[in-house]
């Protein structure tokens, strides 16, 4: 008698969604894609903000062994795109892959009095940095100042970017290659870096 179970993937790299998910559909027999935020319950790395794409999809096998085959299988297609991504079996909530190193740089504004014109832009692009030690992902908030007016009364949330890399010593050069291009945009800017486990 055949036997299914249920995945799910969150994926990173934005750009390799689309192939991430055509190996998926080869390996399933249904699927559904969703965002992180609307399943704030997932226990992945105790951080609710950041929203990368996620998959859910069931397999089906003739067997035990088969679906080790099959699973097997799908990691080592997945991991031949070289994309970040976390694979769950929704079934026993067991991690199967996971991002070795994850941290986040908070951008803070309390120094700032007026936000120059193309800010938010500038922060936005880092949001979507690949680089050879990792890649970045974040979102943007509900709320913004206006750029360009005074903003000394306004209460701004620090703007949050996640690294996700292979270890722990390419995160810290992610951290300080970030850090550069944070201040390069306003020198103003306070950086708050922490490690997520």
């Amino acid at each position: 008698m055949p036997i299914s179970k249920n995945f799910l993937i969150m994926i990173v790299d934005i750009e390799k969604i689309s192939d991430i998910n055509e190996i998926i559909f080869k390996y399933s027999v249904s699927s559904s894609q969703s965002s992180i935020q609307e399943h704030d319950n997932i226990p992945y790395l105790n951080i609710n903000d950041i929203f990368p794409d996620i998959t859910f999809f069931k397999i089906v096998s003739e067997n035990e062994t088969e679906m080790d085959n099959q699973i097997n299988d799908l990691i080592e297609e997945l991991n031949k795109t070289g994309a970040y991504y976390s694979l769950k079996d929704e079934d026993t909530g067991e991690l199967l892959v996971w991002i070795n190193s994850v941290g986040e740089m908070n951008i803070k504004f309390d120094k700032i009095k007026i936000i120059p014109e193309g800010t938010y832009e500038k922060i936005d692009e880092l949001k979507y940095l690949k680089t050879e030690f990792g890649s970045c992902r974040g979102y943007k908030p509900k709320f913004r100042p206006v750029e360009g007016k005074p903003i000394e009364k306004v209460d701004i949330i620090p703007e949050p970017i996640y690294m996700f890399c292979d270890s722990q010593d390419d995160l810290l050069k992610l951290k300080d290659y970030l850090s550069e291009k944070i201040m390069e945009i306003n020198p103003d800017f306070e950086l708050e870096f922490k490690i997520l486990e």
